[in-house]
């Protein structure tokens, strides 16, 4: 290890792949984190695609990335699936999963992953928890050398040449940057619930759920459902389903099934999350007029005495930072806008979850941030005054660049900070479903032409 140290605040997914990168290119790192060791918080659905695979190659070992693709669920034979769009009535609009153009991913729990990704991390004891990041401040060393002093909840600090940011959409660090461009959705109330799926409880759900998420946009109401089923052994008899042609094989234990409802606030009598009792009654009640497929959804666990208990908040999302925000931050002193300070994922791009890129988007930061700290890391080595502050800067600047132009691209097309308003029950829904079946075939065909052209 050099003289060149980075402190990650955060280790959830994101903060964990990067920690894997310095530590497989030796860099001095430490990761603190604010959750317990056990802490299962993180315990919902994340959706594996190009961005993501782009932060495993450029952070993990073809053995650790293996390890992380033996966990991916399976959907009809295909890891990689889209949604399906579907109206109240339980009508298909459209299949997702048809357009060429749409980009695809593979579910996997969250928990697995980061699991999996800390598992290195914490053999090298390189990561401390009970340690909520509380502020930072640039000192000047006696060497004279400029670094970050980063503070704790508990009382203790650390100090180090970059602090990277990965503390979510909640950022601290946002806020102290002068960033400041995380807003709260507070015009809907998230339900989010998630269960485990063994065989016979998977089987009186929609198979449609076995080919990939379900996602409903009626009026101001969102719904989105998916299933996580990983590979497991050898199916036997029992698991041989009457509307499938070959047995269904997946591991029941840690299989999963996960939902989110958005509901608008101005439709329900609560001013705060604590107020609402009885979670599934209000999300049943939201859905009234739905049809019965969607109300055995939202039930299919409810007898269940060992089930979650359902989480309801309010989501974030992001608006995208102007290119000189660090320049015009820094004019309020108080080391705002300061280079030696970066972010990554929910801190710096939060968005709404129905493309299922939120995840995606933030491992996608990794393959664009590790090679600056490598950068970095390799000036270190010419002697202690460097890097230097133009260096730094240098560095965080093209990370930014190249970070801020991919992430919020995926937050426009997410939604950005405000629900989409689509009804697909009537005339749109009638529009959409037959544009679909007109244009999709035309869409395969250019695309089959165009790959062969491309490969001759």
């Amino acid at each position: 290890m050099g003289g060149f140290k980075v402190i990650i605040a955060g280790g959830g997914l994101a903060g964990a792949l990067l920690a894997n990168g310095l530590s497989n290119n030796g860099v001095d790192f430490m990761i603190y984190e604010r959750d317990e060791a056990d802490s299962k918080r993180e315990g919902y659905q994340i959706r594996l695609g190009p961005g993501s695979q782009a932060g495993f190659r450029a952070c993990l070992t073809n053995a650790h990335i293996d390890k992380v693709t033996s966990k991916l669920g399976q959907s009809s034979g295909s890891q990689a699936t889209a949604p399906s769009i579907y109206n109240t009535q339980f009508d298909e609009i459209l299949d997702l999963a048809l357009v060429p153009t749409y980009s695809k991913s593979a579910a996997i729990n969250r928990v697995i992953l980061r699991d999996i990704l800390l598992e290195p991390i914490k053999k090298s004891k390189r990561i401390q928890y009970r340690k909520g990041f509380d502020r930072y401040e640039i000192v000047t060393q006696k060497d004279d050398m400029e670094r970050v002093k980063v503070h704790f909840s508990d009382g203790s600090h650390d100090v180090c040449d970059v602090l990277v940011g990965a503390d979510g959409a909640n950022s601290k660090i946002n806020k102290q940057l002068g960033l400041n461009n995380l807003h709260l959705l507070d015009s809907h109330w998230a339900f989010l619930s998630k269960g485990s799926l063994p065989f016979d409880r998977m089987m009186k759900l929609p198979p449609k759920l076995r080919e990939g998420p379900i996602l409903v946009l009626s009026k101001d109401i969102i719904l989105y459902y998916a299933l996580y089923l990983p590979e497991g052994e050898a199916a036997s008899e029992y698991h041989q389903a009457a509307d499938t042609k070959k047995p269904l094989q997946y591991d029941e234990k840690a299989a999963s099934f996960y939902w989110t409802l958005n509901v608008p606030v101005d439709t329900l009598p609560y001013k705060k999350a604590s107020e609402i009792q009885n979670h599934r009654k209000v999300c049943l009640e939201a859905i009234k007029d739905w049809a019965p497929e969607f109300h055995h959804m939202l039930s299919v666990e409810e007898d269940d005495p060992e089930k979650t208990d359902m989480l309801v908040t309010q989501l974030r999302a992001s608006t995208q930072p102007k290119a000189n925000w660090r320049t015009r931050a820094q004019r309020a002193g108080n080391d705002e806008g300061h280079p030696r300070v970066w972010v990554m994922g929910d801190a710096i791009h939060a968005m709404q979850p129905n493309r299922g890129q939120g995840g995606n988007q933030a491992l996608a930061d990794c393959a664009d941030m590790l090679p600056q700290l490598l950068h970095l890391n390799s000036l270190a080595s010419i002697g202690p005054a460097h890097p230097t502050f133009e260096e730094i800067k240098t560095a965080c600047d093209k990370y930014e660049g190249a970070m801020i132009s991919r992430a919020f691209l995926w937050v426009k097309k997410s939604g950005g900070v405000s629900f989409p308003r689509i009804n697909l029950d009537g005339f749109l829904g009638i529009i959409v479903r037959l544009v679909a079946t007109l244009v999709i075939p035309l869409l395969k065909l250019y695309y089959s032409l165009f790959a062969q052209k491309s490969e001759e």
